[in-house]
């Protein structure tokens, strides 16, 4: 172990995973070897093998529950009791929470979506409280989302498997919160102050002002995400509030919508979603002028508008029409959209996409939910009855020299060297 730490601090990344596979050989239940193993084989990898990565991190999870190790609160982490206790909250579920949140890091920046989906899925199994599976069930329904086809005459079905996999998050933290909330504030109805996701909320309310005449439902899910935007990170406490705005806008609420955007734009920039409130503030403005307010100045509409598009926004009719075509921020805004559309059309002829989850082109081939129980193949069980397989895999996947994985990782680094001492 002490010749693989060396090489590890020394970033020779392939002498310290050949190191730490020795070790492994002999302790096949070593978590310390585990994860510099994995770490290691992180750093030199390519990112189209970092999936595998993920699915090796989730194999040391699995020792690390099996093991019972500590977290930094000294809460031993016991698989036989999921939700129990404190450590169900989020980042209280010792070193395995820890290691199991690297893994979904990795798994995320996967170059494959129908891969990143399994690895997910997989990865789903793996989780050891409530809200470490509500967060996993919550990035699956996010990639489905995303990559899937979610408009609601062509993906349906994607979009039905979205709904259910936040619909799932929800029940993990209704479950978590019946087993530890004791009391709820005065007035409030416990489903509305503590049951459910935040995030996965808002994603719900997301898709439900998509379609229409659900606005009311739209604006209920959104609202309740804002009820823990503690849970959100900034973009989506941004995102939430633009939402909120437009839905407001649309039930004709000219003043409603306007504050939620005012809102929106004193929380700190995150580009696309404050690009959106600048566009959408303009766009109120613009409207509650041309209704006869003359305390709306024309210089704040242009300023907003001017602000969305240096922040990203492509140019829209709107802008356009109060800018002027010869607007420096607008002829920017044009050539960055042309750009973005030329590059786009090049990686189309270098390489098809691939179709989506629901086509059987990347869960098997079969054509079935990834809600539906997975079929263990002999491999797959193999895999399970040995503790290095993935880790194996990894070793002869791994041949790059650019590193991937967050070498500033301290959280994960400091579990290692603790690890390693004990």
């Amino acid at each position: 172990m002490k010749l693989a730490d060396a090489y590890l601090d020394k970033q020779n990344y392939k002498l310290s995973s050949k190191q730490f596979l020795k070790v492994l050989k002999k302790a096949p239940h070593h978590l310390p070897a585990h994860i510099g193993y994995v770490m290691a084989l992180e750093r030199i990898g390519r990112t189209k093998q970092l999936c595998t990565v993920a699915l090796a991190y989730g194999n040391a999870t699995k020792i690390a529950i099996q093991l019972g190790v500590k977290g930094d609160d000294g809460v031993e982490v016991d698989v036989n009791k999921v939700g129990d206790g404190e450590y169900s909250e989020r980042n209280k579920g010792g070193m395995a929470e820890a290691i199991l949140r690297r893994a979904l890091t990795v798994a995320k920046s996967c170059s494959k979506y129908e891969e990143k989906m399994m690895t997910l899925v997989r990865l789903s199994e793996i989780a050891h409280t409530y809200v470490l599976a509500a967060d996993v069930y919550y990035l699956i329904g996010l990639e489905i989302v995303q990559h899937g086809t979610t408009t609601v005459v062509d993906g349906e079905g994607e979009m039905e498997e979205a709904m259910q996999a936040f619909e799932v998050a929800n029940a993990f933290i209704r479950h978590f919160m019946l087993e530890t909330a004791t009391t709820t504030a005065e007035g409030e109805d416990d489903d509305d102050a503590l049951f459910y996701h935040a995030g996965s909320m808002l994603e719900l309310g997301k898709i439900a002002l998509s379609r229409e005449d659900n606005v009311k439902e739209g604006i209920e899910y959104v609202e309740k995400a804002l009820r823990k935007s503690d849970e959100l990170e900034e973009d989506g406490k941004v995102e939430a509030l633009v939402l909120l705005g437009q839905a407001k806008q649309s039930m004709g609420d000219l003043d409603g919508s306007i504050q939620n955007y005012k809102l929106a734009l004193d929380l700190p920039s995150v580009g696309k979603s404050t690009a959106k409130a600048h566009h959408q503030l303009a766009i109120a403005l613009l409207t509650k002028k041309k209704g006869g307010d003359n305390n709306v100045k024309e210089q704040d509409i242009e300023n907003h508008f001017e602000q969305a598009l240096e922040l990203g926004m492509d140019p829209t009719p709107e802008a356009i029409a109060v800018l002027g075509e010869h607007n420096i921020h607008v002829m920017r805004s044009v050539n960055r959209a042309q750009w973005d559309a030329y590059n786009k059309a090049m990686e189309s002829e270098k390489g098809g996409g691939s179709g989506g989850i629901m086509s059987g082109g990347g869960l098997g081939s079969s054509s079935q939910s990834v809600f539906a129980p997975q079929k263990e193949t002999v491999e797959q069980e193999q895999q399970a009855e040995d503790a290095l397989s993935l880790l194996e895999q990894g070793a002869v996947a791994y041949d790059g020299n650019v590193p991937t994985g967050g070498e500033g990782d301290s959280s994960l680094g400091a579990v290692h060297r603790r690890s390693s001492a004990t």
